[in-house]
């Protein structure tokens, strides 16, 4: 993952039902000048089959979102057309750059749900890029507002030992699938994921952004994905996926907010789910 492309794009923001609505008009359209901010002068294809994003077209919460990636499946570990990489960009939000989700060879990752904030109305892109460095973007519209500065439901104390405790869960594939290989699974970390907007009700003091920036699920030696996060991730960061198992009964989670703080568990695998 490039770096300069999540300062670029950081920067640019500063300065300026999975029904999946059409590109919507807004009065300031950002989407042009982020895109080019992530990949120069590149060209970039709206197609379904590849990338999907799926949101709701108003949410119920502006600070849990809930989004849904369908990714096309690859073929094999080295297909040119595997999805290597998928940017999630909420345009009109402070720091537009959501996440950047890097998917491993053998992760066999086809859908990936997770919740993020919305601060307006705003059109959301999800960027995937292949093994042979094409684009693909899927845009949706979500009408919300205030999500970024929404106090949190659980607002802990900085030093709570509760910050930084992460689950993980196994479910049912919710998609019909040939492959018995195929699971899914949820990982989940308690974190308030402050994002520097909220003020704190008792001292109307601003409370200090303190996020998960980054996140790494393993299973055994092979990388499954790897988040790189921003501010407009929910509090209590959970990501529900589904994979392809390599035989392998562990699943170890890392994670590390900005503050410097790691965290790390190793989840033991029912074989029988």
């Amino acid at each position: 993952m490039r770096a300069s492309w999540i300062l670029a794009l950081l920067a640019l923001g500063s300065a300026v039902g999975l029904a999946v609505p059409a590109h919507h008009a807004l009065a300031t359209d950002l989407w042009p000048g982020l895109a080019d901010a992530l990949y120069p002068h590149r060209a970039m294809t709206q197609d379904g089959t590849m990338i999907k994003l799926g949101t709701p077209l108003s949410a119920e919460d502006a600070a849990l979102v809930p989004i849904t990636l369908h990714i096309a499946p690859a073929k094999s570990p080295t297909d040119p057309d595997r999805i290597t990489k998928v940017t999630v960009v909420i345009d009109n939000n402070p720091s537009p750059m959501a996440a950047v989700i890097e998917l491993g060879p053998k992760a066999g990752i086809t859908t990936l749900e997770t919740r993020v904030r919305v601060n307006q109305a705003t059109n959301i892109h999800a960027l995937a890029e292949t093994a042979s460095g094409k684009l693909y973007v899927s845009v949706s519209y979500v009408n919300a507002a205030g999500g970024c500065s929404a106090p949190s439901a659980t607002n802990l104390d900085p030093n709570d030992p509760q910050i930084g405790q992460i689950k993980v869960r196994q479910l049912p594939p919710q998609y019909a699938s040939d492959d018995p290989r195929r699971k899914e699974a949820v990982v989940m970390i308690k974190h308030p994921n402050n994002s520097g907007m909220q003020m704190d009700p008792t001292t109307h003091l601003y409370i200090p952004a303190r996020y998960v920036d980054s996140l790494k699920v393993m299973q055994g030696s092979d990388l499954l994905f790897a988040v790189t996060g921003g501010i407009s991730i929910s509090e209590d960061p959970n990501f529900r996926f589904d994979y392809l198992s390599n035989g392998t009964s562990v699943l170890h989670v890392a994670a590390g907010d900005i503050t410097g703080k790691k965290f790390a568990k190793d989840w033991t695998l029912n074989p029988a789910i």
